[in-house]
Parts: C-alpha cells; structure tokens; sequence
C-alpha cells in the first residue's frame, strides 16, 4: 500500500461526502437560503466576517503583517434542477445538480480552510462565498461587496473555483444578453397572405447569425473563442393568428479584446433591417493574469496547465478593480449545467492537494 493512502483516503471520503451534502440542498438562483444557512455554518471558528452583505460574504482568517491575502471565492447556487435532485455517488463521482459548477469547488474550499493550519500557512486566507452567480450582471452581489468591504481590496491574488478540469484558466469572456425584435403585422392563419409574419422574419433574418464563425483572439498568449448565440425564440399569441412580433434572444461571449461598449456596437452591426435591439445584459471580461508571483507559485504548487476562460465569471469583477484573479477547480466543464452533472472525488482530491501546497509555500517573485 503507498506512503499516506489512509490520509488520501479519508480526505478523498471527506470532500465527496461534504460536496453530496452541498448538492442535496437546493440553491437555484435567487433561492438561496438553506445553502445560505448550512455553508456559513462550516466557516472555521475565528474566521472574521469582514462583510456580510446580500448574497455576499467575506470571512478573513487572522491577518499577520506582512503576509499577502488569498481569497478563496465560490458561489453556492445553482440553474435549475433538471431531475438531478438528490445527487448520489457512483463509480468515483459525485452526481447531481451543481456538481461541477460548483459544489464540489464550494466543498474542497471549505474543507481546506476547515483544516488548514494557520500556523503554517505562507499568507492569510479569505472566503468568499456568495449566491446569484447564475442570473444575469444586474444580480451580481460582489459590486457591493467590493464598495463595503475594505479587506477585499487588499488581495494579492483571489482563486475562483468555477470548473475548469484542473486546469489554471485565466481571463474570461465578456457576456452580452440582448433582446432583438422582428416586427410584422399580425392577421388570420386562414389568410396569411393578409398578414406579415414576424416569425417569418425572425427566421430568415436569424439565419446570418447563426452561420456567423467563432472569431479567434489571442490575449495574453491565450486563444479566445468569441460566438453568438441565439438562446430563445418567443412569438405567437394563439394557434390561429399569425404573429405581428417575434423576439430572439442572443447572447454574445467577447474576449477580453474588446470593451464592453465595442461588444455592444458589433452585436449592434448584426441586427437586420426592420428588427430592434435591445441590450438586457454586460458582463465585462476579465484581464489576462499569467506573469504575477501568485499565479506562477499557484501553476507551479501543481504543475497546472495555462488556458484562457472560455465563459464569463468573478475573476471579472476583481481585475477590473485592478486585483489578480484566476480561476482553477474540481469541476469538470462539459458537465455544468448538464443533466446529468458531475464532479470525480479524485478530481476535488487534486484540488485540494494543489490549492493545500499553495497556500503553505512561499510566494517568491520569480513564482516558486
């Protein structure tokens, strides 16, 4: 038997069994109060709640001068059940809704603070736990966060444990929800020829969109993927009436080449003849972070690979503020918001083993 497998064993029991736990109780977003309730139950005894806001909580362990802050960041709710409730374990994996994205993150960060020595730790640890990460910007808690708390500002480096295979993804996609409007003229489905469809419309001028190919652009020596989608299509009032208006919703994903406003201007300069636009949503993207002492001493604490973000998430929300943000979790990207969603216990094992040294090693300049 191999040097510390009882250890391995127990940590590997410990994080499938607390990520089960996370994943039974329901958290669709905006309906967040038992998650709410039991992960802030599990935050060590001595910790600070530095900020407790609405759907926003940072807790600091004792600060020692001169040490640098980690903050160790994941949201606790959830899309929609897809009958994927209660999660269960099977064949090496923790299955259910939120597995992957990111229960499994939320429980190896609170099992890693529940037993990190502080001691022995090379900098001050923080957790930020927060909810409504899946509704659009207008829902984001941390802007608020960011106004009313003065320890989050001191981050030298914030990992946000959103899935990404184990891999160190850094950046992400900005993220434009806008409605577009066909209009027509509505009138009897017994005499079409007497009415404009919208629908007709819609279909015929949604087809350039989608044909549109996924436009490359590399960002700090990361490959981004920028697309448009279209998520929705709502038209008709009845079965016999043709419709006078029909709405697509699309959903643009921009690198972090462009600003927010030029992402709108583009999606703009898609919009047919006769359609209207309207903007629901922006999301900014996040700064491209490799060549920082933290994130070197964090690729280095597990030999991790370097990827660009290909979604939007948090990291946004504090590299716009100027701090250092990337993302690295258990969770398995093909698999969040998927039916059948999972996270493997060797997975949030390897988490937990990296993010475990990282803490516990200097941070050097040239990132050992």
């Amino acid at each position: 038997m191999p040097l510390y497998a009882p250890a391995v064993t127990a940590l590997a029991d410990r994080l499938a069994a607390r990520t089960l736990e996370l994943v039974d109780i329901p958290s669709q977003s905006g309906h967040e109060a038992a998650i709410r309730e039991r992960v802030l139950g599990l935050v060590p005894h001595g910790w600070t709640a530095e900020y407790a806001g609405d759907e926003a909580f940072l807790y600091v362990s004792p600060r020692r001068k001169g040490f640098p802050l980690i903050v160790l960041a994941a949201h606790y709710d959830t899309v929609p059940a897809q009958g994927n409730l209660p999660g269960r374990v099977s064949d090496g994996e923790v299955h259910g809704l939120g597995a992957s994205d990111m229960k499994g993150g939320l429980a190896v960060a609170l099992e890693l603070a529940r037993g990190l020595d502080l001691a022995s730790a090379a900098c001050d640890v923080a957790l930020l736990l927060f909810g409504r990460e899946e509704l659009p910007a207008e829902h984001n808690p941390l802007p608020a966060l960011f106004a009313g708390s003065a320890a989050i500002h001191e981050t030298t480096l914030a990992v946000v444990l959103e899935p990404t295979d184990l891999e160190l993804q850094s950046g992400c996609l900005g993220n434009v929800v806008a409605r577009l409007t066909f209009h027509g003229t509505s009138g009897h489905s017994a005499r079409p020829w007497l009415a404009d469809s919208a629908l007709e419309r819609a279909v015929r001028g949604l087809v350039p969109i989608l044909e549109l190919e996924p436009r490359m652009a590399v960002v700090g020596g990361l490959e981004f993927r920028e697309v448009v989608s279209v998520t929705r299509l709502d038209a008709g009032i009845a079965d016999n009436v043709i419709p006078g208006e029909a709405t697509a919703t699309l959903n643009l994903r921009y690198p972090p080449d462009r600003e927010p406003a030029d992402a709108e201007a583009y999606l703009a300069g898609l919009v047919p003849d006769g359609a209207t636009l309207e903007i629901l949503s922006n999301g900014a993207p996040a700064r491209v972070v490799t060549d920082a002492p933290a994130v070197r001493a964090l690729q280095a604490a597990g030999d991790l690979v370097v990827r660009p973000k290909q979604a939007w998430t948090n990291v946004a929300d504090f590299t716009a503020r100027g701090l250092d943000a990337v993302n690295f979790g258990p969770g398995h990207t093909a698999f969040a918001h998927h039916a059948d969603e999972r996270v493997a216990i060797g997975s949030l094992v390897r988490a937990h083993e990296v993010l475990e040294r990282f803490l516990t090693s200097p941070i050097r300049e040239d990132g050992g």
